[in-house]
């Protein structure tokens, strides 16, 4: 999974590694894994599927209900968030790490957290009550940004720099709800099963092990026992990220620590230095904008190493047990997506194909969507709860993603009658459909989309 260019690239590259399954819902984004449902995206025909049953058990419920009261009575509080993430593959290394949140707080709205670690993403934010300071750090160059400060807490938590920032790891869940005007429904938005595991010591600790299902992804939380019912290490089920031509298994570890409750704070605990050279900019987000524009009109793009060259004919079984030939496809106009289910932009962008498709279906356009190392009994549990109006075949050995050089998802692929690679889109890039029906009339026309001479970089893309 690839992230790439929007307004808050580098804090989406820490929660890359921060939140793919809720961190992810995270880190994730591209353009290619958590981005938005491109514009103009239509959803596929899918069946009604009926909300989950929300279990939450008493004695669950009971741990929560102490710890929000407990925050939801402190004036202010400080402490240290450490967040240890751990990939299986050394390819993947570049996603591992440590990050720590420190965070001070004292309401109404006087807020500063500090990130800093192994992973893209560090800075700052702070409001001092009346102004609220965002501090990016970058590989070329240290930004920031100045703005009035909103009245609450709540008000701040919104800010989609902070909301990113504090996404790193995964904990956000805990640490906007310590935030919230009420942190027992902030801490249970979203979940679907809550339950108690048993009583374990953390770091000598005694603790409540708390287990939760959630909309986004499930999670592990131990919450201290004794007077202070404080969150004391939080684990999210993360599992798995296509990344490098792969599935690599991430894990992750949040310990929280340094714990003080209503301190008296000095003004320099609220405030923004910023250091030699450091350049102050009206907009962040805008900055950033510009300097992506500024980087397309320099560079020209190039295609996808597989564009203009044979495809490989596919010989895959289908998830409901059918087969996808190569004599399905000779002569044909083909559309691959490869995708999998952890894949938040994949799951935002494979309805739009399959739509497109479905319209072109009866013009000589064949379409499979060519899951992804994943076994047959999670693809169609996927398929219960988001049916898609499409057949679906699996690349088990992941031979198909090597044949197509996948190395990002979701990544689709457009196919010629004449059996070669015309076009490859790569992330959840908006203005997908329109790119799709138009390179699909080009191809019906029986014109080609790979430049002529051999792939080599285009001045504009199609």
């Amino acid at each position: 999974m690839e992230v790439t260019g929007t307004r808050t690239d580098l804090w989406k590259m820490g929660v890359r590694v921060g939140r793919l399954a809720g961190f992810a819902a995270g880190l994730l984004v591209s353009a290619g894994c958590g981005a938005t449902v491109p514009a103009g995206a239509k959803p596929a025909a899918q069946t009604a599927v009926e909300p989950r049953p929300v279990s939450i058990a008493p004695e669950a419920r009971e741990v929560i209900d102490r710890m929000a009261k407990f925050f939801g009575a402190r004036k202010g509080f400080t402490l240290r968030q450490v967040s240890t993430t751990t990939a299986s593959d050394e390819a993947a290394k570049k996603l591992a790490g440590a990050m720590t949140h420190v965070v001070r707080v004292e309401r109404p709205n006087r807020l500063a957290v500090v990130l800093t670690g192994d992973q893209p993403g560090s800075g700052s934010v702070i409001s001092d009550g009346e102004a609220l300071v965002i501090h990016q750090k970058q590989k070329d160059a240290n930004r920031y940004e100045s703005s009035p400060a909103p009245a609450t807490l709540p008000e701040l938590v919104d800010n989609p720099y902070l909301r990113t920032m504090l996404g790193v790891g995964g904990a956000d869940v805990i640490t906007k709800a310590m935030l919230a005007e009420d942190p027992a429904a902030a801490f249970l938005e979203g979940v679907q099963e809550l339950t108690v595991a048993g009583s374990e010591e953390v770091d000598g600790r005694p603790c409540t092990h708390l287990v939760a299902r959630t909309e986004s992804g499930n999670w592990d939380l131990w919450v201290a026992t004794a007077d202070e019912p404080l969150p004391v290490k939080f684990v999210p089920a993360i599992g798995q990220l296509f990344f490098g031509g792969k599935n690599v298994d991430l894990s992750s570890t949040v310990m929280f620590d340094e714990w003080r409750f209503d301190p008296v704070f000095k003004a320099a605990d609220f405030a923004f230095v910023p250091e030699e050279g450091w350049e102050k900019v009206e907009s962040l987000s805008g900055f950033a904008d510009q300097a992506r524009r500024d980087r397309l009109a320099a560079a020209r793009p190039s295609l996808h190493p597989t564009v203009g060259f044979p495809g490989t004919p596919l010989s895959l079984v289908g998830a409901d047990g059918s087969r996808f030939d190569p004599g399905m496809q000779k002569d044909k106009i083909v559309v691959l997506d490869f995708w999998a289910s952890w894949c938040g932009p994949c799951r935002a962008t494979l309805p739009v194909v399959v739509q497109v498709c479905k319209e072109y279906a009866d013009k000589g356009i064949v379409f499979r969507a060519v899951n992804v190392k994943e076994d047959a009994e999670t693809i169609r549990k996927f398929l219960v709860e988001e049916p898609i109006d499409a057949p679906v075949v699996m690349d088990t050995e992941g031979t198909a993603s090597a044949a197509y050089r996948v190395e990002a998802i979701p990544h689709t692929v457009l196919i010629g009658r004449d059996g070669i690679v015309q076009a490859v889109h790569v992330g959840a890039g908006e203005g997908m459909e329109a790119k799709l029906r138009k390179q699909l009339d080009t191809l019906l026309e029986g014109k080609s989309l790979a430049p002529k001479g051999g792939n080599q970089a285009r001045a504009e893309p199609l």
